[in-house]
């Protein structure tokens, strides 16, 4: 009876605080997504498939924050309500409590850590695949007037647009032709020939600069070629992306220490759950909140500045002093009361 009235208590919670945070991220996620339309050309199904892609991210970060705090506010609800004390009465002790909540926070860092270590890498790289396919089938958003837009790797200013048909072309590359190439054009068609990168181009000039020399070339047509890359995904790409953070990628090697410190979050902070939910309410102040946001907070300020500094000495350290910290306080703030 009371792990159920525990369950329904801590789930209620749970769920409210999931779905808001889940459609704030969403929304700024959605808006993040828009500015990619800016480039390429993408449907309504193309928008939900990218959404799906970087989604995983999102929710990695949502999951933890949500179960530490509906589990503390569920608890605390149940102490404020009175009713946490009749279960004292009844023979219900903090030991037992704190041990409802353990198999929930370890299957909570066990998803957190399939979803850091595979899942959010190889949505990753569907997601930069995906907009790499994209671009090879040229279905790109050149704007007219807009400055900074590109084609392959070329930089390209245009006056008038419609279809993949331009005028009033400017282009310029440092890459593609081998050399510094600057070109104007009165007009342009873009293809794409089963992967290949073609650009059209009639009746304007080029200049191309190697070794301190500037030539200008007149055209009336001009053809520009290259092949855009594709990147495979394969199961071998997975354990590549993590093996360099121990070759010495310093990126990478954050990356894994923030992965493996977030996802056991919940896990260190099983004893701040009873310390911050229980309480007398004939006593003591409701600031389950403020316990919330400032551990919360203080944990999450830690593991940027342990994984910028020392990741692989500070994702052993930090979970652990947590943990144990935690151990500390529950015992001496509630075991030696309740």
């Amino acid at each position: 009876m009371f792990k159920n009235y525990l369950f329904s208590s801590v789930s209620q919670i749970f769920f409210s605080f999931f779905i808001v945070l889940f459609f704030i991220s969403s929304v700024v996620l959605l808006i993040s997504i828009a500015s990619i339309t800016l480039v390429v050309k993408m449907n309504f199904m193309d928008l939900m498939l990218v959404f799906l892609y970087l989604l995983p991210g999102t929710v990695f970060f949502i999951i933890p924050i949500t179960f530490f705090a509906a589990c503390i506010l569920g608890l605390s609800r149940l102490s404020y309500d009175y009713e946490l004390l009749v279960f004292f009465s009844l023979g219900v002790s903090p030991r037992k409590i704190l041990f409802y909540f353990i198999p929930t926070a370890l299957l909570v860092s066990v998803v957190l850590l399939a979803f850091s270590l595979a899942l959010i890498p190889l949505s990753k790289s569907a997601y930069s695949d995906f907009i790499a396919e994209k671009r090879t089938k040229v279905d790109v958003n050149i704007r007219a007037g807009d400055l900074g837009q590109k084609l392959g790797d070329w930089l390209v200013y245009i006056d008038s647009a419609k279809d993949n048909e331009y005028g009033g072309l400017v282009l310029f590359s440092g890459v593609d032709l081998g050399q510094e190439s600057f070109v104007v054009a009165q007009k342009g068609r873009v293809e794409n020939l089963e992967g290949v990168f073609k650009l059209s181009l009639d009746n304007g000039d080029a200049y191309f600069a190697k070794n301190n020399e500037l030539h200008k070339v007149n055209f009336e047509n001009m053809i520009i070629q290259s092949e855009v890359k594709k990147i495979n995904l394969s199961s071998y790409d997975l354990v590549a992306y993590w093996k360099s953070a121990f070759e010495g990628k310093k990126s990478q090697a954050r990356r894994f220490a923030q992965a493996i410190m977030t996802s056991f979050f919940p896990l260190a902070s099983i004893f701040l759950i009873p310390l911050f939910g229980i309480a007398n309410p004939r006593f003591q102040k409701n600031l389950s909140y403020v316990y919330i946001l400032g551990s919360v907070t203080l944990y999450f300020v830690l593991v940027h500045i342990l994984s910028e500094n020392i990741p692989f000495l500070g994702m052993v350290l930090l979970p652990v002093i947590w943990f144990f910290g935690g151990y500390y306080l529950f015992k001496k703030k509630i075991l030696k009361v309740y």
